[in-house]
């Protein structure tokens, strides 16, 4: 026995499997919530979609902060409750709420120079292109 995945749990069991990922989750039953609080957590999650009907699971980011998933028992509720909590607030916030789209979203907004090999450097420039780690240019030297 290594893990919680390691045991079998009945098919209408109340008991949650905390320690499988978000990303093995049933993408049909999936909920995104983004605009999160900080100081959102799981019961805050779990207070606004059982309205909806039963969740499954909830995983609320840390590192960074600010959107969780919720994994509901059935799509259709699942659905519901985009409808009915998108554009509501949850923990003090706004949030926006849709259906996870089962894919994992570039952490630095869509950047994906990396793969060329040196997508890296262009930070490193100044305003008008230069390289700003050669040294010797732009300032006054006495």
């Amino acid at each position: 026995f290594t893990s919680t995945r390691d045991l079998e749990f009945p098919k209408n069991s109340n008991l949650v499997k905390m320690s499988i990922r978000h990303s093995e989750w049933d993408v049909a039953c999936k909920v995104y919530i983004g605009g999160l609080s900080e100081d959102a957590n799981r019961y805050d999650l779990e207070d606004a979609f059982t309205k909806f009907g039963p969740v499954k699971n909830v995983w609320v980011a840390r590192r960074p902060p600010g959107f969780a998933f919720v994994e509901m028992e059935d799509p259709r509720d699942a659905e519901d409750a985009v409808r009915g909590l998108d554009g509501t607030r949850i923990a003090g916030n706004r949030v926006k709420v849709e259906m996870s789209t089962g894919k994992s979203r570039d952490r630095r907004d869509g950047d994906r120079d990396d793969r060329r090999g040196g997508g890296g450097d262009r930070d490193r420039r100044d305003f008008r292109g230069r390289d700003d780690r050669r040294g010797g240019g732009g300032g006054r030297r006495d």
